[in-house]
């Protein structure tokens, strides 16, 4: 199984990025061509303060099956922003790859790019390029 996580980058509400997360999780589960491919869950990317709580969710994992491509994931995770009315940026992260996919968006070309870093991580052929 490969691993991707998600992040939503700048949400200006305090529950705005666990919540984003969220939708963005029953999309996958809703999408019948990720359905059985795709498994997710919430996480916390970052440690708690001493003496708090805890912190929100602030990342998605999603571990994807040898049946499915990383570039199927992708299309799939863009078009879920697109639907969106404020549309977040993210970064998607992939081993050391990671792609931050801006507020306003990015140009179709740059969609095949961004599959082809994240699949490198895969073959192990990353270097430390990096596109946003």
């Amino acid at each position: 199984m490969t691993k991707v996580e998600v992040r939503v980058v700048g949400n200006e509400h305090a529950e705005g990025g666990e919540a984003d997360l969220r939708s963005l999780l029953r999309w996958v589960d809703a999408e019948e061509s990720l359905r059985h491919e795709v498994r997710g869950r919430l996480a916390s990317g970052t440690t708690a303060p001493p003496g708090s709580m805890g912190t929100g969710f602030d990342v998605l994992e999603l571990l994807i099956g040898s049946g499915l491509s990383t570039g199927a994931l992708v299309v799939s995770v863009a078009q879920w922003r697109e639907s969106r009315r404020n549309r977040p940026a993210i970064t998607l992260r992939r081993g050391a790859v990671e792609v931050e996919i801006p507020a306003n968006g990015v140009p179709a070309d740059m969609v095949e790019r961004i599959v082809t870093l994240l699949d490198r991580e895969a073959d192990g052929n990353s270097d430390d390029e990096q596109a946003s």
